[in-house]
């Protein structure tokens, strides 16, 4: 139980830090970063940089909400991540596509692939 409890505290933590990462660059620099790996036009950059901001909103009221359970607090950042990548997708192409989710499972893979060394 005390190592459940723990581990999913951890997760929590390492979501948080993650997710204030992402928050510390502002829209319009992750979306030149986004710009420069997925190659986007002008447009697309706008688009994804609008995005980010409705999502930095979002997340700024989940983080001064904080009611819930911790899992309930997760998940609901998980799902505000899914949803602005699903956004962004609409505006890509095929091949934009293909790189967004090669680019989103490198991030997965840094933010959990500590959680696998156990």
């Amino acid at each position: 139980m005390l190592k459940t409890t723990l581990f999913s505290f951890l997760m929590l933590l390492l979501f948080v830090s993650f997710s204030n990462a992402q928050m510390r660059r502002t829209p319009a620099e992750r979306a030149k970063m986004l710009a420069e790996r997925l190659k986007l036009n002008e447009e697309q950059t706008k688009k994804v940089e609008s995005i980010y901001e409705k999502q930095q909103e979002k997340m700024s009221k989940l983080f001064n909400d904080n009611s819930g359970s911790r899992q309930e607090m997760r998940e609901k950042f998980r799902q505000l991540a899914d949803e602005t990548n699903a956004e962004i997708e609409k505006i890509l192409n095929k091949n934009q596509k293909e790189e967004f989710k090669k680019f989103i499972e490198e991030q997965r893979n840094r933010m959990y692939g500590r959680r696998q060394v156990q």
